[in-house]
């Protein structure tokens, strides 16, 4: 069996909620790999700068090879080999940014084709399942008038109605009118005390058990990020996630030696980045997710290192419902997994992308089923794709 083709299909829709409560469009980019002998694979691009002209250097190298030929497909597009061999070195001459970003689209397309070649789920393509649910947390971002408690609480009670336990906020998001300065870094007392006066809301309405997370976006200096922790406290979130510029772990590391949270972080790392992490002690929680990582294989990687230092693992999701039950595959093979995210709860839309027979994409109680079908046991839903086909582009 060979492949024959690697396409890419990109969708776009209204995302009501959006970011900050502020609707907005947003676009997904699905990736197919074909083979001559008729199967496919279905995966997800992140749509980033340069996605969609890596996803086609792939598409040259892999014409005509075995598709069950995944990890020397991982390697020769993100490191290369030893000479005469070519490539020797990835196509940006790196091993993050858009060449991992790309690979790890066509990556999760790859395995998908080859647990249907294998007749297996794709978790048992990485050593089988520890578990048959997956919990979800809900990312929701901010509401649209951050100075109305009334939103905040409203918001709380829809969440926890829904059946998640687990939700997270966008800090720069909870009090944004009091931000003074857009390029300091800094977060001044006054935001800091609103912040808190509203995630306390939250916390009342949520109740003692519920997981709320915060999200800095990497938007902090380190000053600001411990006194925003330290202020935070009371409210015992479950993670403060990117609080400083995200490469930058001696600062990740001073704000996690004095803050009373745990730091969770890696959404855009590659797996040598997870591993420099970790090594100098900067993250209490790691972070990856199947759009930047590399795929699945890579993604792994760095759960098994980070499960030897005894570290969890959450899953940082920035893409559609087949992203979502992909990372799921991976959150169910790996030991310390914790639970994955999900943006889009009200684009109703973009959870019906793919469809699995039989089961949902969310059960009522905030989680993803599992099936024993092979690959992920989905296809993508022709109706959604011809409704929110992007202008120019064409179905798989």
């Amino acid at each position: 069996m060979k492949i024959t083709d690697v396409r890419t299909m990109r969708l776009t829709g209204p995302d009501p909620h959006g970011i900050g409560g502020i609707g907005r469009d947003v676009t997904i980019e699905l990736v197919r790999v074909d083979t001559d002998a008729g199967l496919y694979g279905i995966g997800e691009a992140g749509n980033f700068l340069g996605d969609r002209q890596g996803i086609a250097y792939c598409r040259e190298w892999l014409m005509g090879r075995d598709p069950l030929a995944i990890n020397p497909f991982v390697r020769a597009m993100i490191t290369g080999g030893l000479p005469p061999y070519d490539p020797q070195m990835s196509a940006t001459a790196t091993v993050d940014g858009p060449v991992a970003w790309s690979v790890s689209g066509v990556e999760t397309a790859l395995c998908d084709l080859a647990g249907k070649i294998l007749g297996t789920p794709v978790y048992n393509l990485l050593g089988g399942a520890f578990r048959d649910r997956i919990r979800v947390y809900l990312d929701r971002s901010g509401v649209t008038d951050p100075t109305d408690l009334g939103q905040w609480r409203a918001l709380a009670e829809r969440v926890t109605a829904e059946g998640f336990a687990d939700f997270k906020f966008d800090a720069e998001w909870i009090a944004p009118e009091l931000s003074r300065d857009p390029w300091n870094r800094q977060m001044r007392n006054e935001q800091v005390r609103a912040t808190f006066e509203r995630l306390a809301v939250v916390r009342e309405v949520a109740g003692p058990d519920a997981e709320i997370a915060l999200d800095g976006h990497m938007s902090f200096d380190v000053e600001t990020a411990i006194r925003l922790a330290r202020a935070l406290e009371p409210l015992r979130l479950k993670w403060f996630e990117d609080p400083v510029p995200i490469i930058n772990f001696d600062a990740q590391k001073r704000v996690r030696d004095e803050s009373p949270i745990p730091i969770c972080a890696g959404e855009m790392l590659v797996p040598d980045q997870f591993r420099e992490m970790i090594d100098r002690n900067a993250v209490d929680i790691i972070h990856p997710d199947l759009l930047f990582v590399g795929g699945l294989h890579e993604g792994k990687k760095v759960a098994d290192y980070a499960d030897m230092h005894a570290i969890p693992m959450a899953i940082h999701n920035n893409g559609s419902a087949m992203n979502t039950i992909a990372e799921a595959h991976l959150g169910a093979a790996c030991a310390n997994f914790i639970g994955v995210e999900y943006h889009f709860w009200d684009a109703k839309w973009i959870a019906q992308v793919v469809r699995r027979e039989g089961v949902e994409t969310f059960d009522s109680e905030g989680f993803v089923p599992l099936t024993d079908a092979p690959g992920y046991g989905v296809e993508i839903d022709l109706d959604i794709a011809r409704r929110y086909l992007a202008p120019g582009e064409s179905l798989f």
